[in-house]
């Protein structure tokens, strides 16, 4: 059930409606809504969810009546088995395959009827970190079964996140009978899901099928086309998944809860470090807290800090989809992590050597630096896309070859880039509305009050009329699923 269908809105409005009349009920309504999200794709996995967080539930409970850490072990192992045999287990099959020469998998075989639960990646990780916090005295364990649903099902972010915390979330669930949802959360989370509805609609969806050409055949690109296939899938996917976030955020606006944001416009980035804070926060975090932190994090020396955090990023790559693409991807975006805090150890070494220079010069090299900086690390996080969205590592790797490779060395560029004038002008636009997104999300506040206090209530009225009518217009086109929904 997408966000961006009637039938979400049509499920959508009447909890809203149900929610607000009927307040002593709130926690059941939020619950069967939620039951009927997940149930619309599938009421088998519907099943499985409700058992793996029942059971996660139980043993949660467990933890503070003694053995604890047995009850944390055998917890965590359910929750992981369950992503493993539903998200790896054919990979592994596959890859002992190749290496054995044996077969073990034939077409009709049990294995290949195994479908992937949808957001079963992102309930894995809320699980195991409410398991996590339960354990180290974070959170408290939910009192009844019911809240726990709520509080691991809520079906705006059930799918692609944001990945919630026990001790960031629960406590809301707590107060859901009492929490108040005033005017201008209301108004502020309607503006957050028309927001991501534009996004979505009027980006992610018009870039989905030209960016499907580019990946096609990867061998038959110029040098430019591979680029801007590149630059074109960065902004698609970025476009899709954020807009998913912002509308998760808004409509647990609309019910009283503080969801966390997700994205902070991650393509004015310097570094891989500064990329992830702010792309995909809530995984990023999730991953500096359950894995890099305890495997050491930078604690037992530098050496193993690089390791810790290469190992991190390869199982961020793995989360994302049982392919090597994805663990290439995480392990580049470890690689670069790595050099950026080696580069940043030897760039202050060399810094501390410099003659001082006046205050105003100061200023103006450090802001040309970081223009560099960031001209840079975008590119380098196209080149990353490629191996996220390629069939294969084969196909990635020609991808990349012929980025690097023009036919008729770097003179045929400017060729290239005359005869893609239309999608490169659309890529130079689309990163013009990603900074245009930045300054108007930094200073959305004193925006909407200059909005409110110069424009007229009519005229507002018919700006916001126009382009909730835009979006239904475009609506109608091919609906594409959220890509983050296959993780």
């Amino acid at each position: 059930m997408l966000f961006h269908t009637p039938e979400f809105f049509f499920l959508f409005v009447l909890t809203f409606l149900a929610y607000h009349l009927f307040r002593p009920a709130r926690l059941g309504i939020l619950a069967v809504a939620s039951c009927l999200f997940y149930g619309a794709a599938s009421w088998g996995f519907l099943a499985l969810f409700l058992s793996v967080s029942f059971l996660s539930y139980v043993l949660a409970r467990q933890i503070r009546r003694g053995r604890a850490r047995l009850w944390l072990v055998l917890g965590i192992s359910l929750n992981v088995t369950n992503l493993a045999f539903f998200k790896y287990s054919m990979f592994i099959i596959h890859n002992l395959e190749s290496l054995s020469g044996l077969t073990f998998v034939t077409p009709d075989s049990f294995w290949t009827r195994i479908v992937l639960p949808i957001g079963i990646s992102f309930y894995t990780f809320q699980l195991i970190a409410y398991l996590v916090d339960v354990y180290k005295e974070r959170t408290e364990p939910a009192h009844s079964f019911l809240r726990f649903w709520v509080f691991i099902s809520f079906f705006p972010h059930q799918l692609a996140g944001p990945i919630m915390r026990g001790q960031e979330f629960m406590p809301q669930v707590e107060r859901t009978t009492s929490l108040p949802v005033s005017t201008a959360d209301f108004k502020y989370g309607v503006y957050l899901i028309i927001w991501g509805l534009a996004k979505k609609i009027m980006i992610a969806d018009q870039l989905a099928p030209m960016v499907l050409p580019y990946f096609h055949n990867p061998g038959q690109l110029t040098t430019m086309e591979a680029w801007i296939g590149a630059y074109l899938f960065g902004f698609q996917i970025y476009a899709d998944f954020s807009a998913y976030s912002d509308m998760a955020v808004g409509f647990g606006y609309l019910f009283g809860y503080r969801l966390p944001m997700n994205f902070m416009s991650p393509y004015i980035s310097a570094s891989a470090t500064e990329f992830w804070r702010r792309w995909h926060i809530t995984l990023s975090s999730w991953i500096r807290d359950y894995i890099y932190i305890p495997l050491g994090g930078s604690r037992k020396g530098r050496v193993r800090q690089d390791v810790n955090l290469l190992a991190a990023m390869l199982i961020s790559g793995l989360w994302h989809g049982a392919m090597w693409t994805f663990v290439i991807w995480g392990a580049l975006h470890g690689l670069l992590s790595i050099a950026h805090k080696w580069y940043a150890t030897a760039l202050r070494r060399l810094l501390a050597r410099v003659p001082a220079v006046p205050a105003a010069v100061e200023r103006l090299i450090s802001a040309l630096y970081h223009v560099c900086a960031v001209f840079v690390f975008f590119h380098l996080t196209m080149i990353t896309w490629v191996f996220f969205r390629a069939d294969s590592v084969a196909s990635a790797l020609v991808y990349v070859k012929t980025m690097f490779t023009p036919s008729d060395g770097l003179s045929s560029l400017i060729t290239q880039a005359s005869a893609q004038s239309a999608p490169l002008t659309l890529a130079v636009i689309l990163y013009g509305v990603h900074l245009l997104e930045y300054g108007f999300r930094k200073h959305e506040r004193v925006i909407a009050a200059t909005w409110h206090r110069f424009v007229p209530a009519p005229v507002r009225g018919l700006v916001y009329a126009g382009v909730v009518l835009l979006i239904i217009a475009m609506i109608k086109g091919e609906k594409h699923d959220f890509i983050y929904f296959q993780f």
